[in-house]
């Protein structure tokens, strides 16, 4: 009888080790540079300063993430979405450090000088100071999340019109 209750937790811990590990909310995603692709585009991700993520709740504790090459693009997916997906955090690489910030909390430049994975020209920043030298060095404006979402809408609107 002992064997089969080895067995039987055995069998359970290998079962659940497959179904896949909960997803955090407040936990940014491990993205795995030159191999995952972007869930807008389809693109891979290569370029760690414009990667971008957003939390999705499917379902009460129920969490997806989705990763984009570019933050624009992330932006851009929440415009189409029209308010169907309930976003649980946004998370943003810092231009700089390269690393992840609450997209909410963080500071963007605009330039279409400034060349990202998609073309957008958004470079997201933890400082506004740093923000403000970056638009400085490629003639952009300094934006926040409200307003970075507003633009991009915008872009996106008439990008799909066949408008640049």
């Amino acid at each position: 009888m002992q064997h089969k209750t080895i067995l039987l937790t055995l069998l359970l811990l290998l079962l659940s080790a497959c179904g896949g590990a909960a997803v955090d909310p407040n936990i940014p995603p491990e993205i795995v540079y030159g191999e995952d692709v972007c869930d807008q585009c389809g693109m891979i991700i290569s370029d760690d300063r414009f990667a971008a993520a957003l939390t999705l709740e499917k379902a009460a504790n129920d969490y997806e993430q989705l990763l984009f090459d570019d933050a624009g693009e992330m932006f851009a997916y929440v415009a189409e979405d029209n308010g169907q997906s309930k976003i649980a955090s946004w998370f943003v690489h810092d231009y700089n450090s390269r690393e992840w910030l609450a997209g909410e909390v963080a500071w963007y430049v605009l330039a279409d000088s400034l060349r990202t994975p998609m073309g957008f020209g958004i470079a997201a920043l933890a400082q506004e100071a740093e923000a403000r030298a970056l638009a400085m060095e490629w003639g952009g404006e300094v934006l926040t999340f409200a307003q970075v979402m507003e633009k991009v809408g915008g872009m996106e609107s008439m990008n799909s019109r066949g408008h640049k």
